[in-house]
């Protein structure tokens, strides 16, 4: 059986025995003795139960812990006084004789009341002066129980004012406890934990037990005589009994897990208010029936601490409302932040507004932070701060959202609107900045965007919030690749970037699934006729989309840094594939295009030793492409890797050839064993004389520093005729052959019917 179940056992039992041994009390005095030793082993049992939970507990423990003690300290107290007594039946007679064990019943109530501040202060946030509350509550109702009982009791019983006193205090606690334990109820909500109730019950419970049994010894609720229970005295008993098995039951709930929260609203005043209304109530009382003296002090009292209270509660309203405006705030430029943004769009959106959002990023910020340093970036972004409030329409909300990103949100606006307002910042921002004595010019790239865009994408706010920034953030990159200036969003080009990035996910998957194949270009030997290699081109074949050429996915890969995986895979392909064709007699040479990204990578000729020695391959069958503006990205780090290449032993080829702008350092550097024209100038050598002159210029340069020429994209036998009396070495293009996948390039070379030489060897390269 669940524990869920048996939580409400001992209290359930607590119950049952108190009605009985109170019934008892009652209907046969003789018993008396026999039920305050049952009432006393009751008391004991909440006392073991309350420390048990507390013990077993995992949140709260200390708490439970005070609830625990407070209740066994009142429990010891209480059957002091019965043993003193000689009964469990208290009359003022016997309150008067044992006034210290009076007193010594209070002192479980400053326990009870650390158990309530230590549930509360677990769940709130800067719960601000509870003991002062506490002490505001003591004080009223000191000066309420003196004005109602001081003298009613002297008068009915004969007490001394001191044992009236402790015998008015416990009353007060009680109350003192149920207001404490109600107003935390109210800060924390009544359903989220379930023990607060509980605990606000217990207290409200005993209240009611104690002023009845204060008004049983004032005679005014049955008789007081020794020896006698009447009524009154069986509810007193039963009603504290039960008391306590509401504090077990409390105690034996579990602990919900709720984020702590801040104490904020009306439950806040809940104290220092009640307490002032009802100072003036006994102040009011006091006009027309004189109250003791000692109530008129205490109610005064009462009234300075709540004027205490307020100048703490005023204080501290001074400190949030400066972290409410520091917390929407920009420390360097004092504007608004990003929080501030979305609350703005927020209240417009709301109020059923359109709302454009501009987006502003400065364009050569970084320049200025690298150069002057970043306390001269931090002026200069003070200053545009400035120079943006004063272009700025007045409703207008400027904001910094970090960096060197502003934004603003113009109310009612549109696109169109909005546009206007970005082409006047690109006017203010156009004058230089002073920044360390010097002339500063930073120019900016603005995206647009409106709330009716968002909603169609993104649907109602809030979400659209964030759909607006992230529009202009899209719009504003859009501007900044253009090199400045401002940019609408778009939303067929926001698609089209968002496509992009759904198809890098997919290529990242799809080098890993392998997903990449190779199609074969022939390269073929103009003297012989003899194909002497094979270009590797890369495609990818898309579950969804089929297979895509290079161009839809290569720039990206470079863009996003899978060109190295990319690569390895393709060497690792295209090697094994070299390795197949030689081992069916068609010795062919493999070449392979490298990226940018490949030739700033210094491990590369290592790798491409050992896919090369892995397979098995002569490294002399391998040929490694790169385009002159691959080399010129990075000349020092792309030398370096090309010798490391060259020293694996295969061949670099300079592809794209008469397309860069430093051709001849770069033959004169690197050790090239092939010249690539680029189809530029191959297409147009049959029919224009200096096209034709530039190729064979440049079969001559190849030739004279010991490399072969290969032009690429030839297309017809004209051309392929008209090469050849230019001195080109070897061709490739549709005239051969489209690109074919490996596994039909043996099936080809056997239709063509054509034998496969070692092709011309070039001369040694020149050095």
């Amino acid at each position: 059986m669940s524990r869920a179940r048996h939580l409400p056992a001992l209290p359930a039992a607590v119950f049952a025995l108190a009605l009985a041994a109170s019934a008892a009390l009652a209907v046969r005095p003789a018993t008396a003795a026999a039920a305050a030793t049952l009432q006393g082993l009751l008391w004991v049992a909440v006392v073991a139960a309350l420390a048990v939970a507390a013990a077993r507990a995992t949140a709260d423990r200390a708490a439970w812990a005070l609830f625990a003690s407070g209740t066994a300290v009142l429990v010891l107290a209480r059957l002091a006084l019965y043993a003193a007594a000689g009964s469990p039946l208290v009359d003022p007679v016997v309150l008067e004789r044992h006034g210290p064990l009076v007193l010594a019943t209070l002192l479980g109530y400053p326990l009870f009341y650390a158990a309530q501040v230590a549930l509360l202060r677990r769940r709130l946030h800067r719960v601000r002066s509870p003991w002062l509350d506490g002490a505001l509550a003591v004080l009223l109702l000191a000066a309420a129980c003196s004005a109602l009982f001081l003298h009613p009791l002297q008068r009915a019983t004969g007490m001394g004012a001191a044992t009236i006193a402790a015998a008015v205090a416990r009353p007060s606690m009680d109350v003192l406890m149920a207001v404490y334990a109600l107003t935390t109820c109210s800060l924390l909500g009544w359903r989220p934990d379930r023990r607060l109730p509980l605990v606000a019950a217990a207290f409200t419970v005993l209240t009611a037990a104690d002023v009845t049994d204060l008004l049983r010894l004032a005679g005014a609720a049955g008789p007081a005589a020794a020896g006698v229970a009447g009524p009154v005295a069986v509810a007193v008993d039963v009603a504290r009994l039960c008391a306590g098995a509401l504090l077990v039951l409390a105690a034996r709930q579990s602990a919900p897990r709720l984020p702590r929260r801040h104490a904020e609203g009306w439950p806040v005043l809940l104290a220092p208010v009640g307490v002032l209304l009802g100072s003036v109530a006994l102040l009011l009382v006091d006009r027309w029936s004189r109250l003791p003296d000692a109530a008129v002090v205490l109610t005064f009292a009462a009234v300075g601490g709540v004027t205490v209270k307020v100048a703490l509660a005023f204080d501290e309203l001074i400190r949030l409302l400066g972290s409410a405006r520091q917390a929407v705030t920009d420390d360097l430029t004092g504007l608004a932040n990003r929080r501030a943004l979305f609350q703005r769009l927020a209240g417009t959106a709301a109020g059923g507004r359109d709302t454009g959002l501009l987006l502003v990023d400065l364009n050569r910020f970084k320049e200025v932070n690298d150069t002057l340093g970043h306390h001269r970036g931090d002026d200069l972004l003070r200053a545009v701060a400035v120079r943006l409030t004063g272009c700025l329409p007045q409703e207008a909300l400027l904001t910094r959202l970090g960096g060197d990103e502003f934004a603003v949100v113009l109310p009612g606006a549109g696109t169109a609107a909005g546009h206007r307002v970005a082409e006047d910042v690109l006017t203010a921002l156009a004058e230089p900045f002073t920044v360390g004595g010097l002339a500063v010019h930073v120019g900016a790239s603005v995206g647009v965007a409106a709330t009716g865009a968002a909603r169609q994408v993104a649907g109602p706010l809030p979400g659209g919030d964030a759909e607006l920034l992230r529009q202009a953030d899209a719009a504003m990159y859009v501007a900044k690749r253009a090199g400045g200036g401002v940019a609408v969003y778009d939303e067929a080009v926001d698609r089209a970037a968002r496509d992009r990035l759904a198809l890098l996910d997919d290529l990242r998957a799809g080098i890993a699934a392998g997903q990449l194949v190779l199609h074969y270009q022939p390269q073929v030997d103009l003297r012989t006729g003899g194909v002497v290699g094979m270009e590797a081109l890369v495609r990818w074949q898309h579950p969804q989309h089929g297979l895509l050429a290079p161009a839809a996915f290569l720039d990206l890969a470079e863009e996003r840094g899978l060109m190295t995986s990319v690569t390895a895979e393709v060497l690792r392909q295209a090697v094994a594939e070299a390795v197949r064709w030689r081992e069916a007699g068609r010795p062919l040479r493999v070449a392979v295009n490298l990226a940018t990204s490949c030739l700033l990578d210094a491990a590369l000729p290592s790798r491409v030793r050992d896919v090369v020695a892995a397979a098995g391959l002569d490294p002399r069958a391998l040929v490694l492409e790169i385009t002159e503006t691959t080399l010129m990205s990075d000349p020092e780090r792309s030398r370096r890797t090309v010798a490391g290449l060259l020293d694996t032993g295969a061949g670099v080829s300079i592809d794209d050839y008469g397309t860069g702008y430093s051709s001849l350092a770069y033959l004169r550097d690197l050790p090239a064993v092939e010249l690539k024209l680029d189809r530029t100038f191959t297409a147009r050598a049959a029919r224009d004389g200096r096209s034709a002159a530039i190729v064979a210029g440049t079969a001559d340069l190849a030739h004279s520093l010991g490399m072969r020429l290969l032009a690429e994209g030839v297309e017809d036998a004209a051309t392929l005729h008209r090469l050849g009396e230019l001195g080109v070495d070897e061709t490739q293009g549709y005239h051969h052959a489209r690109p074919m996948p490996g596994g039909q390039v043996l099936g080809w070379l056997e239709q063509r019917g054509s034998t496969v030489r070692g092709g011309r060897r070039p001369p040694a390269p020149v050095r």
